[in-house]
């Protein structure tokens, strides 16, 4: 059973990787015994400590960094950056797994959201995992690799939350592109998926005031809010032989509430 899960031999390319679920993910991803990890990071002090606590579970795995602005409005040129950075420092010069994690929110009611801020969260959350996963894709598909994509959706991509009008346009997005992407390239030895956080603990929400973050957890069946650590199973799962036969799926990762 554990060969299903092992990710040996494996290269995975992360974004948003330093932090939050994106930290979660990597840990698992070094725990089940990946060779490299590629992250792109804003800040220095975030990839080193990143990198401390990997080496901590796999002293073996190579993590190495992109520095990448995810809000800057050049996003041809940011993911020709990353792109090509990505594989001349990859093993082998191939990456096996693209993980589109990172992400941003800004909260108005659609009347007053000011253009600037929605354009933002539509650049970080849709378009800036479009244009890097046509790239890394083409380049999957040149080499014959029999890769894995994922992206991190959102409760937003199922519900209509108020104030997140951006937001949950990018993340229905997001699932339309998961749907769309596996059926063209499944076949092709491609499997594209997303994983749904449900209510998490992350600098997103943790600006969140104390009378609605009882409410949420009310809602919650588990009867908790999520952790970064919820994010190192299901990632795995998704990248490794376990999941093989699993492709355009939306796996949540909410505590239940979806099903509510």
């Amino acid at each position: 059973m554990s060969s299903l899960f092992s990710l040996k031999g494996k290269v995975a390319l992360i974004t948003g990787a330093t932090n939050g679920i994106g930290l979660g993910m990597v840990k698992g991803l070094a725990d089940a015994g990946i060779d490299q990890l590629i992250l792109t990071y804003r800040s220095e002090d975030a990839l080193e400590k990143t990198k401390q606590q990997l080496k901590k579970i796999n002293s073996s795995v190579d993590v190495v960094g992109i520095k990448a602005d995810f809000s800057s409005p050049d996003e041809d040129e940011v993911v020709k950056k990353i792109v090509e950075e990505a594989y001349e420092i990859a093993l082998g010069h191939s990456i096996d797994i693209l993980i589109n994690n990172a992400g941003t929110n800004i909260r108005h009611p659609f009347e007053s959201y000011p253009q600037e801020d929605f354009d933002q969260v539509l650049r970080v959350n849709l378009q800036y995992p479009v244009k890097l996963t046509k790239q890394v894709g083409s380049r999957m598909l040149e080499k014959g690799v029999k890769g894995n994509i994922v992206f991190t959706a959102s409760l937003a991509s199922f519900l209509g939350i108020p104030n997140a009008s951006a937001y949950a346009i990018a993340k229905g997005g997001i699932k339309q592109l998961t749907h769309v992407l596996s059926n063209e390239w499944s076949s092709k030895g491609i499997r594209v998926n997303s994983i749904v956080p449900g209510y998490i603990e992350t600098n997103l929400t943790d600006t969140l005031d104390k009378t609605y973050r009882d409410t949420i957890i009310k809602r919650i069946p588990m009867g908790r809010w999520g952790t970064m650590d919820d994010f190192q199973g299901p990632i795995v799962f998704l990248c490794s032989d376990a999941s093989g036969y699993v492709t355009g799926e939306m796996l949540a990762v909410d505590g239940g509430w979806l099903g509510f």
